[in-house]
């Protein structure tokens, strides 16, 4: 007997544009996907597959750009901290422009440029499969789970990098990066009705070299966000009676700006999906005679 089938697509920055190939094997393989529920960059992937994009297309497009240029981030996390700290400082003694009453910061406008030619831009109410981007309340903390307007700008939200880019203005609200709360959203696919939950998981592993303070600092907000992780994991498997895969694509080397390797990520995700085909067919109650 068949399953409402689930994604749970988590975030990564770079790395999850795995969750791109694992979209175009599922859709190779004609697992059917009842809704979504995607945090970051797997909002972004888990929206273009809710509207029916043509992923292959998609696919193409992403590899022929320069995303580091057109959001104007670079590989190296040093730098980009670095950034952080200068723009930091200038808000200091100049104040937040992002606060301002109307604001449209420019990097948010480049967000919000790529988001939308990947949406289409649609709205949720267009999506072909529900779908639901996770975000994070940046004063208050509490998860944030977008499913009205414009994808875009909920897409922008949840992928809205504290110190990279600025926080988005919401309903009275400032939301970013959902990975800060949720970075593997199964709860939220589970709460829109799904039986079973294939998530994927492209977070930071926990394996990384550390050499420097800043490796340790950055060590303990990865325990942080693991420890967070497995423990909403345990909850949702037993929410679904342990009708629940977790894969991930082998893209922990990947650091989260490095674009670069998008062909890499999306080609690492689409074997994943081959490596636990018979596991997702037989989760969804797939009839295989």
């Amino acid at each position: 007997m068949s399953r409402r089938l689930g994604l749970a697509l988590g975030g990564g920055g770079a790395r999850g544009l795995a969750h791109l190939g694992v979209l175009i094997g599922l859709e190779d393989a004609g697992i059917p996907i009842s809704m979504i529920a995607g945090t970051s960059m797997g909002a972004v992937m888990g929206a273009a597959k809710a509207i029916g994009a043509d992923l292959q297309l998609v696919a193409k497009v992403l590899e022929s750009l320069d995303l580091n240029n057109m959001l104007q981030v670079t590989d190296s996390t040093v730098r980009e901290l670095q950034k952080i700290l200068g723009r930091s400082m200038v808000e200091y003694v100049r104040g937040s422009t992002w606060r301002e009453e109307d604001a449209r910061p420019h990097d948010l406008a480049r967000l919000r440029e790529l988001f939308r030619m990947l949406t289409a831009g649609k709205s949720f109410s267009d999506a072909e499969i529900p779908f639901a981007a996770v975000a994070a309340d940046l004063e208050t903390g509490d998860r944030v789970v977008l499913r009205e307007g414009p994808l875009y700008e909920a897409v922008a939200a949840s992928t809205s990098v504290p110190g990279v880019f600025s926080p988005v203005a919401h309903d009275n609200q400032y939301l970013i990066d959902g990975g800060v709360v949720d970075k593997l959203p199964v709860d939220v696919v589970i709460d829109m009705g799904a039986e079973a939950v294939v998530a994927v998981d492209t977070g930071a592993p926990m394996d990384r070299e550390i050499t420097t303070c800043l490796d340790a600092l950055l060590q303990t907000q990865r325990v942080t966000s693991n420890q967070l992780t497995n423990l909403q994991l345990v909850y949702a498997a037993e929410r679904l009676d342990g009708e629940l895969i977790v894969i991930q694509p082998d893209v922990g080397w990947i650091r989260m700006f490095a674009f670069e390797h998008t062909q890499y990520a999306i080609q690492a995700g689409k074997e994943a999906v081959q490596a636990h085909l018979d596991a997702i067919i037989e989760l969804a109650g797939l009839d295989t005679a």
